[in-house]
């Protein structure tokens, strides 16, 4: 009898065991974001299999603990004129890499100009990049950044 409860309980042990080797291992990657030098410029690139993603991201600032979004339109465009233009759905073949253009740290102007009452400059901070898959809704979030002040308050012109 002790000899059945003994191999009973290694048995159960050993189920929970693979459940939990399982449950952790790594997923497929949805994507990668990678920071570049500029504060606000980034690479994503799309895994073996490729990647679709949402339209338009959202920067985050870092508050604390938490993280609030602070520009939520972040296009995944590399030129600005193919913001009105783009599918709901960013595509990317296995192994592509988009560089959208860059956020400046703008409420209005902060990637792709647009009509706005109050342009205002979000920064000093730490920011981070976060992307939707579409489909499962699957978040990617890039690694944070910091973003300095800035001595003039007008945005530089984007393509």
């Amino acid at each position: 009898m002790a000899q059945f409860r003994r191999s009973r309980v290694i048995a159960t042990f050993a189920g929970v065991a693979a459940a939990l080797t399982l449950s952790a291992a790594p997923q497929a990657a949805v994507a990668q974001i990678r920071n570049l030098e500029q504060p606000g410029a980034f690479a994503i690139t799309a895994p073996a299999h490729g990647a679709s993603l949402a339209k338009q991201g959202r920067i985050e600032r870092q508050n604390g603990a938490s993280w609030q979004s602070a520009f939520d339109e972040f296009y995944l465009v590399d030129d600005c004129r193919a913001a009105a233009s783009v599918p709901a759905c960013v595509t990317l073949a296995p192994g592509a890499e988009l560089r959208p253009v860059p956020w400046s740290g703008f409420s209005c102007y902060g990637q792709c100009p647009r009509d706005c009452k109050k342009n205002f400059y979000r920064p000093p901070g730490v920011f981070r990049l976060v992307l939707t898959e579409c489909g499962s809704g699957a978040t990617v979030t890039g690694a944070p950044f910091f973003m300095g002040g800035r001595s003039q308050g007008i945005p530089p012109r984007t393509r």
